[in-house]
Protein backbone atom coordinates (compact mmCIF):
# COMPACT_ATOMS: atom_id res chain seq x y z
CA UNK A 1 0.00 0.00 0.00
CA UNK A 2 0.89 3.88 -0.92
CA UNK A 3 0.95 6.14 1.38
CA UNK A 4 0.19 9.57 0.17
CA UNK A 5 2.88 12.23 1.19
CA UNK A 6 1.49 14.59 3.88
CA UNK A 7 0.05 18.03 2.72
CA UNK A 8 2.61 20.39 2.50
CA UNK A 9 1.74 24.83 1.89
CA UNK A 10 2.02 25.66 -1.79
CA UNK A 11 1.77 29.17 -3.21
CA UNK A 12 -2.17 29.10 -5.14
CA UNK A 13 -3.97 32.27 -6.65
CA UNK A 14 -7.32 32.72 -5.89
CA UNK A 15 -8.43 29.56 -4.80
CA UNK A 16 -11.43 28.57 -2.69
CA UNK A 17 -11.00 27.19 0.57
CA UNK A 18 -12.82 25.07 3.17
CA UNK A 19 -16.00 26.70 4.25
CA UNK A 20 -15.70 27.92 7.94
CA UNK A 21 -17.76 29.46 9.74
CA UNK A 22 -20.49 29.52 7.68
CA UNK A 23 -18.60 31.59 4.77
CA UNK A 24 -16.74 30.48 1.78
CA UNK A 25 -13.71 32.18 2.14
CA UNK A 26 -11.26 32.80 -1.55
CA UNK A 27 -8.03 32.77 -0.86
CA UNK A 28 -4.57 33.29 -2.35
CA UNK A 29 -2.05 30.99 -0.17
CA UNK A 30 1.98 30.87 0.01
CA UNK A 31 4.70 27.74 0.62
CA UNK A 32 5.40 29.89 3.69
CA UNK A 33 2.31 29.02 5.36
CA UNK A 34 0.52 32.05 4.88
CA UNK A 35 -2.74 33.02 3.23
CA UNK A 36 -4.85 36.82 1.86
CA UNK A 37 -8.55 36.28 1.84
CA UNK A 38 -9.59 37.81 -1.92
CA UNK A 39 -13.11 37.91 -1.16
CA UNK A 40 -16.03 35.83 0.86
CA UNK A 41 -18.26 34.24 -1.20
CA UNK A 42 -21.66 35.91 -1.86
CA UNK A 43 -23.40 35.69 1.78
CA UNK A 44 -26.56 37.26 3.24
CA UNK A 45 -25.37 36.42 7.35
CA UNK A 46 -25.65 39.62 9.12
CA UNK A 47 -22.56 38.79 10.87
CA UNK A 48 -19.07 37.28 8.97
CA UNK A 49 -16.55 35.90 10.95
CA UNK A 50 -12.98 35.33 9.17
CA UNK A 51 -11.44 31.84 10.85
CA UNK A 52 -7.52 32.42 11.42
CA UNK A 53 -6.71 29.38 9.46
CA UNK A 54 -8.24 28.13 6.23
CA UNK A 55 -7.86 24.78 5.03
CA UNK A 56 -7.09 24.46 1.21
CA UNK A 57 -6.39 20.61 0.13
CA UNK A 58 -5.76 19.62 3.40
CA UNK A 59 -3.36 22.26 4.18
CA UNK A 60 -3.76 25.04 6.91
CA UNK A 61 -3.17 28.30 6.12
CA UNK A 62 -2.99 31.21 8.43
CA UNK A 63 -4.80 34.54 7.36
CA UNK A 64 -2.28 37.21 7.21
CA UNK A 65 -4.19 39.59 4.93
CA UNK A 66 -7.41 40.92 3.76
CA UNK A 67 -7.27 42.35 0.04
CA UNK A 68 -9.18 44.81 -1.50
CA UNK A 69 -12.78 44.22 -1.77
CA UNK A 70 -12.71 41.15 0.30
CA UNK A 71 -15.54 41.72 1.77
CA UNK A 72 -17.87 43.12 -1.20
CA UNK A 73 -19.87 39.94 -0.93
CA UNK A 74 -21.55 40.65 2.22
CA UNK A 75 -23.63 43.59 1.91
CA UNK A 76 -25.75 42.48 4.31
CA UNK A 77 -23.10 42.02 7.03
CA UNK A 78 -23.43 43.97 10.11
CA UNK A 79 -20.61 42.65 11.98
CA UNK A 80 -17.37 41.28 10.45
CA UNK A 81 -15.16 39.52 12.69
CA UNK A 82 -11.33 38.87 11.90
CA UNK A 83 -8.70 36.69 13.53
CA UNK A 84 -6.00 37.86 15.87
CA UNK A 85 -3.77 36.41 12.65
CA UNK A 86 -4.58 39.32 10.63
CA UNK A 87 -1.53 41.45 9.92
CA UNK A 88 -2.70 43.66 6.96
CA UNK A 89 -5.99 45.07 5.83
CA UNK A 90 -5.48 46.40 2.07
CA UNK A 91 -7.31 49.41 0.29
CA UNK A 92 -11.46 49.05 -0.13
CA UNK A 93 -11.28 46.31 1.60
CA UNK A 94 -14.80 46.85 3.36
CA UNK A 95 -16.02 48.30 0.33
CA UNK A 96 -19.46 47.22 -0.45
CA UNK A 97 -20.68 46.85 3.17
CA UNK A 98 -23.13 49.58 3.54
CA UNK A 99 -24.77 48.00 6.60
CA UNK A 100 -21.60 47.20 8.58
CA UNK A 101 -21.69 48.66 11.96
CA UNK A 102 -18.73 46.27 14.09
CA UNK A 103 -15.65 44.83 12.73
CA UNK A 104 -14.13 42.91 15.57
CA UNK A 105 -10.33 42.45 15.16
CA UNK A 106 -8.73 40.01 17.08
CA UNK A 107 -5.53 41.59 17.61
CA UNK A 108 -3.38 42.66 20.29
CA UNK A 109 -1.17 44.66 18.45
CA UNK A 110 -1.18 47.44 16.26
CA UNK A 111 -1.74 46.16 11.97
CA UNK A 112 -1.45 47.99 8.67
CA UNK A 113 -4.91 49.25 7.78
CA UNK A 114 -3.82 51.22 4.36
CA UNK A 115 -5.25 54.43 3.35
CA UNK A 116 -9.30 54.24 1.81
CA UNK A 117 -9.65 50.81 3.35
CA UNK A 118 -13.05 51.68 4.31
CA UNK A 119 -13.94 53.43 0.79
CA UNK A 120 -17.64 54.10 0.85
CA UNK A 121 -18.64 53.73 3.87
CA UNK A 122 -19.78 56.01 6.70
CA UNK A 123 -17.33 55.09 9.31
CA UNK A 124 -18.63 58.06 11.55
CA UNK A 125 -21.40 55.23 13.40
CA UNK A 126 -19.45 52.35 13.38
CA UNK A 127 -16.95 50.50 16.00
CA UNK A 128 -14.08 48.87 15.75
CA UNK A 129 -13.28 46.55 18.94
CA UNK A 130 -10.04 45.19 19.75
CA UNK A 131 -8.64 42.65 22.10
CA UNK A 132 -8.42 43.65 25.45
CA UNK A 133 -4.85 42.77 25.67
CA UNK A 134 -3.98 45.86 23.23
CA UNK A 135 -1.80 47.84 25.34
CA UNK A 136 -2.82 51.23 25.75
CA UNK A 137 -0.19 52.71 23.79
CA UNK A 138 -0.94 50.34 21.18
CA UNK A 139 -4.72 51.48 21.18
CA UNK A 140 -3.47 54.75 20.98
CA UNK A 141 -1.03 53.89 18.01
CA UNK A 142 -3.93 52.13 16.18
CA UNK A 143 -6.33 54.84 16.42
CA UNK A 144 -4.02 57.17 14.67
CA UNK A 145 -3.26 54.23 11.82
CA UNK A 146 -7.01 53.56 11.51
CA UNK A 147 -7.79 57.60 11.42
CA UNK A 148 -5.12 57.66 8.37
CA UNK A 149 -7.24 55.05 6.63
CA UNK A 150 -10.18 57.39 7.24
CA UNK A 151 -11.58 55.67 9.43
CA UNK A 152 -13.72 58.09 11.71
CA UNK A 153 -15.68 56.04 14.19
CA UNK A 154 -14.92 54.23 17.97
CA UNK A 155 -12.07 52.04 18.57
CA UNK A 156 -12.19 50.32 21.85
CA UNK A 157 -10.55 47.46 23.50
CA UNK A 158 -13.66 45.03 24.18
CA UNK A 159 -12.77 41.05 22.66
Amino acid sequence: ATTEAPAVPVDKKNVTADKTNGVTPVVSTTASGKATLNSVKKTNKAAVTVSSKVTVDGVKYDVVTIAKNAFKNCGKATTITLPETVKNINTSAFAGCKKLKTIKLKVKKPIKVKKNAFKGLNTKKMTIQVSKKMSKSNLKKFKKTLKSAGFKGKVVAKL
